[in-house]
């Protein structure tokens, strides 16, 4: 007998399959984790296939060494994805593989030792002969059985006296596997009375889960219309035909209510997976996933390979978020992407919602790719009425604070009435920068291309890419000029603006700066909503899945932010995350407003957003998408060459160009392709790496990953690094 074996090796030159003998006796199943010989050390492998022929040579064939688990990790399907996984996003097959394999396993499980009392009456005469011994069974006999650990400390016992007791057959000590993390018990809820246009949502959906087929539907529903209840809803004709769920949100700041709500409905037959948890407390999750003792999953990216064996349903919630995108590590997958091909393979349903959804998604939808359904409504509520105000005339009219005068109104009648405000910046720290008024010095960082953010409460010079930090000199350090200025605005001015100017409100700010502590997020959220503070001011991690009911105001206090980074996004991500943020505000009995304070007041992305007009903004921007042929209506690839050499950066770069282009011409396709530079990166240094990039626009995304493939095995200078990124999010 033998098994397929992917080693842990990422290089071009092992991205196989390898065949290892299975010895006598071991017990070997396909997605085991092996320790397997390699080149005179004995290394990581994943078992993807077994055979009982092998394709050459017997005498050549080593033995497997030793499994490393008592189960498996990967079935069948997770095998197929990642095969797919490996192909389409150009990565190497272990790649693909670590990349499902769950976070922690190899901590393994937390064991604790227990002791247990193996008598039913305790010998009379140990109370005079070892009283000790008494007094261990005495409290052993109604707790037992009870951690070794906390009997030690109750008691202040030493092991001696334990051993003792365990030779005579007294007691009995095993070891017992404990959870590090689950969900708090919350309150049971029943669900709501849908309206019709959720009903006739659940029923659609319904048909395809209950006949088990592979279908796709964009769920696109204003906010506020009862989307959450349309998922719990769904999920509950999903468990009763025995099938699992999951559900995706975008980031952790999202799952603390998330969490709350799916907990309420299917109490501990959820599981939790995000960053948030330690590594042993995810794997504990995922365990919990794997040995069929939960229904529901919740989390973050990632959470898409939870390992069900039955899935029904995949929902990915706010479904325009870019952080579904891995971006940072190989393999740059998209987790929409993922969980259409794992849905594809289980024959599960898959629906993704927004009420601002992505213009590639709704262009496939509008072409039937995804069966759309719509939620017009807010329920038992009215859209919140939203206001823009043109800075610069704020300013013409000597207003110079950071606030317009109609927000301050509307903030200081919010206090009065006792209602809460949400002010959104998406820009953390207190300046983006600060310059000398005499000689224009502005600090920079010495490793990147970037200006230092100020932060006032530290008192620090900050860069937000490789966390350089300096502390921040009362004199310019170039001509010594005390005439410092600080420019533009992050969280933490404005948070120290509204302290100022309302003293007496009580004010919690959610950034990354604010939210590094484990829990941090829970805590904000839980705070503000049991009316701890009037005021929340954030980043975009206060801009969706926010519903409280007594938020009735939201700032925005400078829309343009997004609006002008040298990105063709722009312009819809601005439009997404302000009709997102304004959506936190009237969720409940009482109405609300929202004023977005902007430079550019005609801007489309800004009236439609004000208009709350998805299909205008959509109807606007798709026009430039087309003209300027960028997706939907091609695919690109991001080519980012970085090096600590500026020259060398450079010509690697110009090579880079070359060689695609002969690729292209060696393709001979006769669709749209395009090679845009070579040209510095927007950051054109981190971390004291040069950056450049060669861009390629194609109708085939074919074209791309072969062209990736060839790029990836091409010999580069010692230094230099080539990241390929297919299908890129972020051009920055």
């Amino acid at each position: 007998m033998f098994a397929e074996v992917v080693v842990d090796i990422k290089s071009s030159n092992t991205d196989r399959v390898y065949t290892y003998r299975i010895p006598e006796g071991m017990d070997i199943k396909v997605g085991m984790r092996v320790s397997v010989p390699f080149n005179n050390r004995f290394i990581e492998g994943y078992v993807i296939s077994t055979t009982d022929n092998a394709s050459y040579s017997v005498d050549k064939i080593k033995d497997i060494h030793r499994i490393l688990d008592s189960y498996s990790i990967f079935d069948e399907k997770m095998i197929e994805l990642a095969k797919w996984m490996k192909e389409y996003y150009k990565c190497y097959f272990s790649e693909a593989l670590q990349t499902i394999m769950p976070v922690g396993i190899k901590q393994g499980e937390k064991k604790v030792k227990v002791v247990k009392i193996n008598i039913d009456e305790i010998p009379f005469q140990l109370s005079k002969r070892a009283p000790k011994q008494y007094e261990i069974l005495q409290y052993l006999k109604n707790r037992s059985p009870i951690r070794l650990s906390e009997l030690v400390k109750v008691l202040n016992i030493d092991y001696g006296v334990i051993r003792s007791l365990q030779n005579k057959g007294y007691i009995e000590i095993y070891e017992e596997e404990v959870l590090r993390f689950s969900v708090k018990d919350i309150e049971k809820t029943k669900p709501l009375l849908l309206t019709e246009e959720q009903q006739k949502a659940v029923e659609e959906v319904k048909s395809s889960i209950l006949t088990g087929t592979f279908d796709k539907y964009l769920l696109f529903g204003v906010t506020g219309s009862g989307k959450t209840e349309v998922y719990l809803q769904l999920i509950d004709e999903a468990i009763k035909i025995g099938k699992s769920a999951i559900v995706l949100v975008p980031e952790i700041s999202l799952t603390p209510q998330t969490i709350e709500r799916f907990v309420s409905r299917f109490g501990n037959r959820v599981a939790v997976i995000h960053s948030g948890l330690s590594p042993g407390e995810r794997f504990d999750e995922w365990r919990k996933v794997k040995n069929g003792l939960v229904d529901v999953v919740v989390g973050v990216r990632n959470a898409v390979f939870a390992p069900f064996n039955n899935l029904g349903l995949i929902i990915i919630d706010e479904e325009h978020e870019t952080t579904y995108k891995q971006s940072d590590l190989r393999p740059k997958y998209n987790a929409k992407e993922v969980a259409e091909k794992r849905c594809e393979i289980e024959k599960a349903v898959l629906v993704m919602a927004s009420a601002t959804p992505s213009l590639e998604t709704y262009y496939k939808a509008n072409k039937g790719e995804y069966k759309l359904i719509r939620l017009t409504k807010r329920i038992n509520v009215s859209m919140p009425q939203i206001e823009v105000v043109n800075m610069s005339e704020e300013l013409a009219s000597g207003n110079t604070s950071i606030f317009s005068r109609k927000l301050f109104s509307y903030i200081k009648e919010n206090l009065k009435r006792k209602e809460q405000t949400i002010l959104f910046l998406n820009r953390r720290g207190y300046s983006s920068f600060v310059s000398c008024r005499d000689c224009g010095y502005v600090p920079k960082c010495p490793n990147c291309d970037i200006s230092l953010t100020y932060h006032f409460e530290d008192k620090k010079l900050v860069c937000h890419y490789c966390g350089y930090e300096e502390t921040m000199k009362e004199t310019c350090p170039k001509c010594g000029s005390k005439r410092i200025r600080y420019l533009g605005i992050g969280t933490e001015r404005v948070e120290n603006d509204i302290k100022k100017f309302f003293p007496n409100a009580r004010v919690l700010r959610m950034d990354v700066d604010t939210t590094r502590k484990k829990g941090s997020h829970e805590k904000i959220f839980y705070d503000f909503r049991n009316g701890k503070a009037d005021i929340l001011i954030g980043t975009q991690m206060i801009s969706k899945g926010f519903d409280i009911p007594n938020v009735t105001l939201v700032g925005v206090i400078l829309a343009d932010i997004t609006l002008n980074l040298p990105d063709f996004r722009s312009s819809e991500r601005t439009f997404q995350l302000l009709t997102q943020v304004a959506g936190r505000a009237g969720r409940g009995e009482k109405p609300g407003r929202v004023v977005i304070q902007t430079y550019e007041d005609d801007h489309y992305s800004i009236v439609t957003a004000k208009q709350q007009n998805y299909v205008k903004f959509y109807n606007e921007e798709i026009k430039y998408r087309e003209i300027f042929r960028y997706p939907p209506f091609s695919h690109l690839m991001n080519i980012v060459i970085s090096g600590e050499e500026e020259e060398e950066v450079k010509n690697t770069a110009a090579n880079t160009y070359l060689t695609c282009q002969k690729l292209i011409n060696k393709l001979q396709n006769k669709s749209y392709n395009k090679i845009l530079g070579p040209a510095p990166a927007p950051i054109s240094k981190i971390n004291n790496r040069y950056r450049w990039q060669v861009i390629l626009k194609s109708e085939d995304r074919n074209i791309l990953t072969e062209i990736a493939e060839e790029i990836q095995k091409m010999k580069y200078p010692k230094d230099i690094r080539i990241a390929v990124d297919i299908d890129p999010l972020n051009i920055m």
